[in-house]
């Protein structure tokens, strides 16, 4: 693997491990507590789009075309989430073990360097993990001390 693709990979790791924090600290109640947002409203319905949306980047590798069309997530127990989450990580770094970083996704008719593609799921994953922790912030869900001190944030 190239260092460039490599040092996306990293940083998506980075922030799949916060999400992957999240799931395993929290309780079911709290994964499930409505947060104020009209869809998307728990942290469990957050990681299931997560993994719904990350399953499109994936394919796209494959395939070198975006297509936001996915299934349900089966099983959207705790365990169930982490599954699916590192059964698609997976996938991920072995697609791209043999990139050289020249390939291209077509965007909705745009061509997007590869980087450009990875940056864009990695960014999906963040602003998630910023609405989950602002709402954790508004809900009273307390934060786990791993992402507390990863993120260096206000306990």
């Amino acid at each position: 693997m190239i260092s460039s693709i490599k040092g996306l990979l990293m940083d998506w790791q980075y922030g799949r491990g916060i999400i992957k924090c999240f799931i395993n600290e929290l309780s079911d109640s709290e994964m499930d507590k409505p947060f104020p947002r009209k869809n998307l409203n728990s942290i469990r319905k957050q990681c299931e789009e997560l993994i719904q949306i990350q399953s499109c980047y994936v394919k796209a590798l494959e395939s070198r075309k975006i297509n936001f069309s996915y299934n349900p997530v089966a099983d959207t127990s705790k365990e169930g989430l982490l599954k699916a989450m590192n059964q698609l990580d997976l996938l991920l770094e072995k697609t791209l073990e043999n990139y050289n970083g020249e390939e291209v996704i077509i965007w909705f008719g745009q061509e997007w360097i590869i980087h450009r593609h990875l940056s864009a799921m990695i960014g999906h994953e963040q602003m998630h993990i910023g609405q989950i922790i602002g709402f954790c912030y508004a809900t009273g869900i307390e934060i786990p001390k791993q992402v507390i001190d990863t993120m260096a944030l206000d306990g």
